[in-house]
């Protein structure tokens, strides 16, 4: 099959990285379920993904979860920049024999993995005097294989995250 040309790959991991980071931060900032987000819902990856928190490993999305309701109400993330970057353009792991439409998937970047890094800022209250903290989180990201069946189910992520690495500067 042939691989997307550099245009596409840089169109579609902008636009997976986009989409990625406003429903992504939007779930954090609300305190929302993080599981869906993560390749653990996903059977064709018989793996969880690796969560590390400034150095240290977090087992899992609820357990991060619960880390970000433990910093307290009215703690906002806001995203200042972000970059993506396709790692592979036709990562394989645990992609079925047959994805719909196969040919065109490829060649239109759905099957990349995707480097994404964010740069941000914590805000630990609403008012203008409370503290604040720059991060920089980076996520690996990659197919969600069950969003590319014939007739799949509404509100699956197109891309799942693999490796979350975040840092507070």
């Amino acid at each position: 099959m042939p691989l997307p040309d550099h245009d596409t790959q840089v169109k579609a991991s902008s636009e997976a990285a986009d989409i990625f980071v406003s429903h992504y931060y939007q779930a954090i900032n609300s305190k929302s379920a993080l599981l869906p987000f993560y390749i653990n819902t996903s059977p064709r990856y018989g793996m969880q993904a690796d969560i590390s928190i400034n150095g240290a490993v977090v087992a899992s999305p609820e357990a991060y979860l619960q880390l970000l309701q433990a910093q307290g109400p009215g703690v906002h993330y806001e995203i200042e920049s972000f970059d993506a970057h396709v790692m592979n353009p036709s990562f394989q792991l645990g992609a079925p024999e047959n994805v719909y439409d196969g040919a065109k998937v490829e060649k239109n970047g759905g099957r990349m993995s995707i480097a994404v890094t964010i740069m941000g800022r914590v805000k630990y209250g609403k008012d203008r005097e409370a503290p604040q903290k720059m991060f920089n989180e980076t996520f690996v990201l990659v197919p969600n294989w069950e969003s590319m069946v014939r007739n799949a189910p509404r509100g699956l992520k197109r891309w799942l995250i693999m490796s979350q690495n975040f840092r507070a500067l």
